[in-house]
């Protein structure tokens, strides 16, 4: 994996400083046959990888660095500033864990960032390194944006995730917090005033990689050096909430049924799984996706792996396609949000190309990643 500088060896508050490409078109067509809106590089990382983005409410840029290797060097969480700089956030020793530490105030190997309305920034910790996580240092860490400091640090046992489970996303809403284990397919739900949390529907095969769907990503079949579908984080990974906050969506990676559960079953923590299997909704197809947002119309935007762009979920169940490509820099959109200005943000995050899911075996990573915006029209 190409990393090519330590953390150490950066300018003290950001990555080398990456001229953002501006103007890159998205000439594809929509369903109806009508010009969609161009999508735009906002920022490129020349270092590391990425594969998650949020906007806050201030329109302050945030990004999920995973950690590749035991031995490689990644600020985990970065923002990007408007010279299109990637500073550590929130920098000191957050961001300088070095493998075999005890991690425990510091981001270990995270896979996700997600602001809020309450203008709080939830960073999602599985403690993974190339993916694979290291048991008992799982941790979901707030942190508020006005004041940049550490509010709580929301730790997960092997109880609630034991080994191999991988938290992978995460949504907030009402005083709880929902993640996927999307290695072992199950959900967990945090009560954020009191801490405690619980694992759920563990033993639902509608949470879990279908091991027999055949996928491609940008047209090439989606095998790894075995021939096989690569297992990873295939199991239920993308979520989101609805607007309102009653609904909590949510897919295995590869689909191929969307479904939703009210989030009032969810925090009762007396609901058995019994009850809440027999209370999920299926709502039809869902794309082979690594995100998906909502916006105010209950339109679902989809990061669609398959296409390589971005496909949209009327209410009524109607797909159109948003914007695709372009190919040589859009391969496997991942984590998206919508910014209070009105364009939908989505990272190109490769995650074929890593060594463990590339059909050569090696990582087939091509640097720069790329950080795309495009406009939507939730009316």
């Amino acid at each position: 994996m190409a990393l090519a500088l330590p953390i150490s060896a950066l300018p003290a508050r950001s990555e080398p400083k990456a001229n953002p490409v501006a103007g890159v078109s998205v000439n594809s067509k929509s369903n109806s046959d009508s010009l969609v809106p161009e999508a735009t590089v906002v920022a490129v990382s020349p270092t590391y990888p990425w594969n998650g983005v949020t906007v806050s409410k201030a329109g302050r840029i945030f990004v999920s660095m995973p950690r590749a290797t035991s031995d490689s060097t990644t600020p985990s969480v970065g923002e990007i500033l408007s010279d299109g700089s990637i500073r550590a956030y929130p920098g000191g020793r957050w961001n300088n864990y070095k493998f075999g530490g005890a991690g425990d105030d510091q981001f270990v190997g995270i896979n996700s960032v997600v602001s809020d309305a309450s203008d709080q920034l939830w960073v999602v910790d599985p403690a993974g390194i190339g993916g694979k996580p290291i048991l008992g240092k799982a941790k979901l860490v707030q942190i508020d944006l006005a004041s940049n400091k550490i509010v709580r640090v929301y730790r997960l046992g092997s109880d609630v995730l034991p080994l191999g489970g991988f938290i992978n996303d995460v949504r907030v809403g009402g005083g709880y917090a929902y993640l996927p284990d999307s290695s072992l397919g199950a959900l967990i739900v945090i009560n954020l005033r009191t801490g405690v949390a619980r694992r759920v529907l563990a033993d639902d095969p509608r949470l879990r990689s279908n091991r027999r769907l055949k996928l491609t990503v940008n047209g090439v079949p989606y095998l790894n050096s075995h021939g096989q579908l690569p297992n990873g984080n295939m199991s239920v990974n993308p979520v989101e909430l609805s607007v309102d906050g009653k609904y909590f969506y949510f897919q295995p990676s590869g689909g191929p049924v969307l479904m939703r559960i009210r989030t009032t079953l969810l925090n009762d923590f007396n609901a058995s799984d019994a009850t809440l299997s027999k209370a999920i909704e299926p709502l039809g197809p869902g794309p082979f996706n690594a995100g998906m947002s909502m916006a105010s119309d209950g339109s679902i935007y989809f990061s669609d792996i398959e296409l390589g762009g971005i496909k949209r979920r009327f209410p009524d169940g109607r797909f159109e396609t948003v914007s695709k490509g372009p190919a040589s820099i859009l391969v496997w959109p991942d984590a998206s949000r919508i910014g209070p200005d009105g364009y939908l943000y989505f990272p190109s995050s490769q995650i074929n190309r890593f060594p463990g899911n590339s059909r050569s075996g090696k990582s087939e990573l091509k640097f720069p990643f790329h950080l795309f915006k495009v406009k939507i029209n939730p009316n």
